[in-house]
């Protein structure tokens, strides 16, 4: 009887032992999280969520970079083909839109050098309509800032759903979509470059341009250190120039 007791009350002393060990453990699991501190991280790729899990900032190296984000789905990476190889960051909004980034790419092939880098940021629910661009293609250089106008009722989920359409090999649909996009480049509503200020192969020019994005005015320095402004029609044609001649 005498050991009976003994254990019953071991039994009780180690289920209160346990309880308690337990209750220490559960408060601790619920205790807000202490920053970590790395002084080298290797990955590849880097999502930053919202407390709901929406998205809301990529790092990524270039096989791992997304493609187009709209709505919180991603879209062929066919559709960003100019960032293609690219490493960097994207930014995502609360609707899950993407809506600018910062990319960087360079290689070298036989000799010849490939690069490009570019600061974007993206009109609501449209494409970019602010950059700050460097492009290297070997013996073509360029870099500066471009200025877009979007459409304000034409969503880029449209855009997306037509060019999709447009890509098929044949069928009504296909044939639709490809007279849309040429009556919506037509009139604009694509969207168009309207300045661009920058420096193109050693000549540093200032491009406005119309709703259709057609150059009207540049006023440029090219590299022999001649400086020109000059007045163009819609056809591209040059109506004025200053100087009225070359000294």
């Amino acid at each position: 009887m005498d050991r009976m007791q003994r254990e019953i009350r071991f039994l009780k002393a180690y289920a209160l032992g346990s309880s308690v060990v337990l209750v220490v453990l559960l408060l601790a699991a619920f205790q807000a999280p202490r920053n970590q501190r790395f002084t080298v991280i290797d990955v590849e790729r880097i999502n930053i969520v919202e407390p709901n899990g929406r998205l809301a900032m990529v790092i990524a190296d270039a096989e791992r970079m997304p493609g187009p984000i709209l709505e919180g789905r991603e879209l062929s990476a066919e559709l960003s083909s100019g960032r293609r190889g690219s490493a960097g960051m994207l930014f995502y909004n609360a609707r899950g839109d993407e809506v600018g980034g910062l990319t960087f790419r360079g290689q070298e092939t036989g000799g010849v050098a490939s690069a490009g880098s570019i600061l974007a940021f993206d009109q609501f629910k449209q494409d970019q309509v602010v950059s700050v661009q460097y492009s290297d293609q070997g013996n073509r250089r360029s870099a500066g800032v471009s200025v877009w106008d979007r459409s304000t009722t034409i969503p880029i989920g449209e855009l997306v759903d037509l060019i999709q359409a447009s890509r098929q090999n044949a069928g009504a649909s296909r044939d639709t979509a490809v007279n849309r996009l040429q009556r919506m480049q037509a009139d604009g509503s694509l969207g168009a470059q309207r300045v661009f200020l920058g420096s193109q192969n050693r000549t540093a020019a200032l491009r406005i341009n119309d709703t259709l994005g057609r150059t009207r005015i540049r006023l440029f320095v090219d590299s022999a250190n001649v400086a020109r402004l000059e007045f163009l029609d819609e056809r591209g044609r040059v109506v004025q120039t200053l100087p009225d001649r070359a000294p």
